[in-house]
């Protein structure tokens, strides 16, 4: 049996593959065969030798101006850079080429137990160059793996022996098929999303976990040490998530917490829902005349006797990511939400922008099932609001329901009672 690491292409958004990378070896999980394009080729000549510090070092001290003598200053203006890099016939890679270099020792990888192929493209044939580290003459290692790596046309050719080189993703961005050529029986392929042809896999008998991430805010070739840093952190989580040692989706808690936490709230969570959504029939009609799958779903659960974990953990995950919590690290459900309240208290209404969804709204809810006195009269209006912005009243009550143990005082805002007013009229 030989399991195989196959890592995509995706510039410098391939430090992800370093994290996924440590996590399997801290989950002991053995690798036999690694392929890669692109970064990926570059990772995987590293790690194929067991240099996960290297590799690390590497990546927490490469940056564009470095590697490309070319700084990106702003991210709104990729495009626009990316337009004029083309426009110029590409980045040079001579410099490149020096600094990975020093890092690529092909003796190494040549002796390494762990297999290692990659794929490129002959710009002038029109063909792939899918090769493994025995199939390359020697000497050439270390020119195919950055012949592989080299993004065309955002970055000149490639020059081999007469021959123009470009990115494998031009024809594979995650050589899977390479891996199950070279015998791997199951596969973990790490995809990051990135632009590139990817081929239908030959096998289907073949065991494939996926990890895939899209790291949407990095450009490919804006490579730097504090977006290394975050996304060797979030491979790691990733695939400990994956292989569940971890909880959590966008983010990432202790094994148990997110369970644990339901447990705590979720009389008092279905409570409200069952006060506010399924208080008469008449309620439901008009759910269901409305065809809100999300809240027929939860009618079918709490009637069933089922969880409501996944909407749960879909609502804290949402606050998390509304309140700007950082997504890297790994918490506990206790710091997680003391972190949500922290927030919550600091919103201030009058400088928000004024639209009828998203943190403002949130924190109408809250306030006015907190505040009030007859909660019959609440219930009414918050059934109206909540049939709309289902996404951001399932999130108030997890604040509602979380305030037991929390309390949170909001700041008050009239606006709201004034829209809701005109409406009425």
């Amino acid at each position: 049996m030989k399991r195989a690491l196959v890592l995509s292409g995706g510039g410098a958004k391939g430090s992800y593959e370093l994290g996924v990378y440590k996590a399997l070896k801290r989950l002991g999980i053995k690798i036999d065969i690694i392929t890669g394009t692109s970064i990926g080729a570059l990772n995987g000549a590293v790690l194929s030798t067991g240099d996960y510090r290297k590799a690390k070092k590497l990546w927490l001290k490469m940056s564009s101006s470095e590697v490309f003598n070319y700084t990106f200053k702003n991210s709104k203006e990729y495009p626009k850079i990316a337009k004029d890099i083309i426009k110029n016939k590409g980045l040079k890679f001579d410099k490149a080429e020096a600094v990975l270099g020093s890092v690529l020792d092909e003796d190494k990888i040549r002796k390494s137990k762990i297999d290692f192929g990659l794929v490129t493209f002959n710009l002038k044939s029109r063909m792939p160059k899918v090769l493994t580290k025995d199939q390359i003459p020697k000497g050439k290692l270390v020119s195919y793996i950055l012949a592989s790596a080299t993004c065309f046309p955002m970055v000149e050719v490639k020059k081999i022996d007469g021959e123009s080189y470009v990115d494998g993703g031009y024809y594979d961005n995650l050589p899977i098929n390479l891996a199950i050529d070279m015998g791997a029986d199951e596969i973990i392929a790490v995809d990051l999303s990135a632009i590139g042809i990817k081929q239908k896999v030959k096998d289907e008998d073949v065991k494939i976990d996926y990890i895939k991430k899209d790291l949407k805010n990095d450009f490919i070739l804006d490579f730097n040490p504090d977006s290394a840093k975050r996304n060797i952190r979030a491979g790691y989580n990733d695939t400990m998530k994956h292989f569940k040692k971890l909880d959590g989706n966008n983010y990432t808690f202790r094994k148990g917490d997110l369970d644990k936490n339901y447990n705590n709230i979720s009389d008092y969570y279905i409570k409200l829902l069952k006060k506010i959504l399924i208080s008469d029939e008449s309620k439901i009609k008009l759910t269901n005349i409305l065809k809100n799958k999300r809240y027929q779903n939860i009618f079918l659960n709490i009637k069933q006797g089922k969880s409501l974990t996944r909407e749960v953990n879909a609502s804290l995950e949402y606050l998390g990511s509304l309140f700007g919590i950082d997504s890297e690290y790994v918490y506990s459900i206790e710091r997680f939400n003391r972190k949500l309240i922290k927030e919550a208290k600091n919103l201030n209404y009058i400088t928000l922008d004024r639209n009828l969804k998203g943190k403002m709204l949130i924190g109408y809810i809250y306030n006015k099932y907190m505040d009030a006195e007859k909660k019959d009269e609440v219930y009414k209006k918050l059934f109206n609001i909540a049939l709309i912005f289902q996404k951001d009243f399932l999130a108030a009550l997890y604040l509602i329901a979380i305030s037991n143990r929390y309390p949170i005082t909001l700041k008050s805002d009239k606006f709201f009672d004034e829209i809701l007013s005109s409406l009425k009229k």
